[in-house]
């Protein structure tokens, strides 16, 4: 697949997807590399499951996992012991040499069944959450609530060590979370500005960086997408092409999408397409994306960059032609330190293009 610079960059030749370069940062390194290593050892147990489940020899597959951990912690284990030999690294990097391994090791989506598992639980809720939204007459409070369900399904992500404790084994109560969320102002919050443009004026095509399986794409980016539909405007769902922990790639949205439709038919006749980012990683560098996702944001005026990965891990500063919402939960302590909050803090970021 071609990748290319995204066509919306204000300038590619300034942009950096991911600021924070642990091979200079000895405390961040340190944290991040220790976490990467416990989290692989459940990465590699889904992979083993997973394979078992789809007809391989346990065996076999517990001694791919093995060498496949060995190959990783060498890794991980040069990177920390001489970082400088490495150049520039940051969490992008971690996250491509991780799924890198997984792949070559045959544990390409080692997260399908957890993922399927939270569709499975979360789809019939989708219609609850459509009528809750359609009982507000007024489109400012269906905004609101809108966009605190993006933050609240934004919780289901397994990447992130507080929630994949509290996840890996149970579904998230989307409505308990939701109903718990920090009050405004949030850690970054933008809303007024971003409310009265969409409430006002409003906008003809949107390009949607979503993120997770389970309630966060049904229940959170649907909803806003579906509100943004009905207002006129074409949403174009950009997804990976590839998967990477728990997150909703583009097959995975295609492969759903007629389910989707038939719990919440309402959805049918709107301006919605998928579209692959070209990309399979939970952050997302924007100087690769694919040329099917260039030629369908070519007249977007607005971009929502979904997630802790994409929006606030890389992102959170770059800077675009045309208006750019990020918005994510923060489920990691150390990016929650890193841009002055804390665990399950919301982020709101919303800038003018130009």
């Amino acid at each position: 697949m071609q990748l290319s610079p995204f066509v919306k960059l204000s300038d590619p030749a300034s942009y950096v997807a991911c600021d924070w370069d642990l091979a200079a940062d000895a405390d961040g390194r340190r944290y991040w590399v220790d976490l990467f290593k416990r989290h692989f050892d459940t990465v590699l147990e889904l992979g083993v499951s997973a394979a078992v489940l789809r007809g391989q020899e346990s065996g076999a597959a517990a001694a791919r996992a093995q060498s496949c951990g060995d190959e990783f912690h060498r890794e991980f284990n040069a990177f920390a012991a001489s970082p400088r030999d490495f150049g520039r690294i940051t969490i992008l990097t971690l996250d491509q040499w991780r799924d890198r391994l997984l792949r070559r090791f045959g544990f390409v989506d080692a997260f399908a069944d957890v993922k399927n598992r939270e569709n499975e639980q979360m789809l019939p809720l989708l219609p609850r959450v459509c009528r809750q939204l359609d009982a507000l007459t007024d489109p400012a409070h269906q905004l609101r609530a809108a966009i605190e369900g993006v933050f609240a399904g934004n919780i289901f992500d397994l990447g992130a060590e507080e929630t994949t404790r509290r996840f890996l084994g149970q579904t998230v109560d989307f409505f308990a979370v939701r109903s718990q969320l920090a009050p405004r102002p949030w850690l970054i919050d933008d809303y007024d500005a971003l409310a009265d443009r969409l409430l006002g004026q409003g906008y003809r095509k949107c390009v949607f960086f979503v993120d997770n399986a389970g309630s966060d794409f049904l229940l959170g980016v649907l909803p806003l997408t579906r509100w943004l539909a009905q207002r006129g405007t074409h949403v174009v769902l950009a997804a990976n092409e590839r998967p990477s922990l728990n997150d909703m790639t583009i097959h995975d949205i295609r492969s759903w999408w007629g389910r989707i439709l038939k719990a919440e038919p309402g959805l049918n006749d709107l301006p919605i397409e998928s579209i692959s980012t070209g990309t399979g990683e939970p952050l997302i560098d924007l100087l690769g994306v694919s040329d099917e996702l260039n030629q369908a944001a070519a007249d977007a005026d607005l971009l929502i960059i979904e997630g802790m990965g994409r929006g606030v891990e890389s992102n959170l500063h770059a800077h675009f032609t045309c208006d750019a919402l990020n918005i994510a939960m923060l489920k990691d302590s150390s990016i929650a330190q890193h841009v002055g909050g804390k665990v399950y803090d919301l982020v709101l970021r919303f800038r003018i293009g130009g």
